[in-house]
């Protein structure tokens, strides 16, 4: 191992490790909203790290191309919310729909936009994977069935620094708390998958505008859609909405040439 990718692997651990203990500590210190603060200290970390290497632009803060960006972002919106009317008629006519007032909804959709979806894409995408591709040389020919070729540093950002710290959720060193149950053992291989999805979308656009949006669409479809129905009903719905987005957005994206 190179004295450059040992020094980004130990720079991007820390930062990491920093953001884990914080969020640990203020779950165990604040009763209620403690996702708030920590999400905020998530997006001061990347923020402080981009600025600090001195390159949003190659750190992907920026909108990229943005009429390519905004359109693959309205594809993918105009998906999802199909799949959400849909869903809210069936849930209707099979009486398993559950009113919820407009400001829980709406505090839902800052949440999963700007605290979950840029907070995490920020973070991860943005300076982890950002960083380590810097170092990491090795690129991959294919993402699934689609030739793209895409980067080392992303799969090592989207398994090994997003997707498995997911176990981490059901633990919290401060409370004593472990729990690592069969749904959040999933849920950390999901996010593996998706973590690597993310960054693939991320070398393609050079922004984190389009991942910001879809990973936010995923969240919010799944936990306030749950709210409205259940979170069955919600997850079946998201796992639909996945489905058309890998088999009429991905390789369009990917594959497009941007102007």
């Amino acid at each position: 191992m190179s004295k450059n990718i040992a020094k980004a692997l130990l720079e991007v651990s820390i930062a990491e490790a920093i953001f884990f203990v914080v969020a640990w500590y203020l779950q165990s210190v604040v009763s209620t909203g403690y996702g708030w603060y920590s999400k905020a200290f998530m997006i001061l970390i990347g923020v402080t790290a981009t600025l600090f290497h001195g390159k949003p632009r190659k750190y992907g803060l920026t909108f990229g191309n943005f009429k390519f960006n905004l359109k693959w972002c309205i594809h993918i919106t105009l998906i999802f919310l199909l799949i959400w009317l849909a869903t809210l008629l069936f849930s209707a006519l099979f009486g398993s729909f559950t009113a919820v007032d407009l400001k829980t909804l709406l505090v839902d959709l800052v949440w999963f936009f700007m605290f979950v979806g840029f907070a995490e894409e920020m973070f991860f995408r943005g300076y982890i994977q950002s960083r380590l591709n810097e170092v990491f040389r090795k690129k991959y020919r294919k993402i699934l069935w689609i030739n793209f070729e895409w980067r080392e540093g992303t799969m090592i950002t989207g398994v090994f620094f997003f997707g498995l710290p997911h176990i981490l959720v059901g633990i919290n060193p401060f409370t004593g708390n472990v729990a690592i149950t069969p749904a959040v053992t999933v849920m950390a291989v999901l996010a593996c998958f998706m973590g690597v999805v993310f960054g693939v979308i991320v070398e393609k656009t050079n922004s984190i505008l389009v991942p910001t949006i879809l990973h936010g669409l995923i969240d919010f479809t799944a936990f306030s859609l749950g709210r409205l129905t259940s979170m069955t009903i919600s997850n079946i719905a998201v796992g639909i909405a996945m489905f058309l987005f890998f088999f009429l957005i991905f390789e369009r994206l990917l594959l497009e040439e941007i102007n």
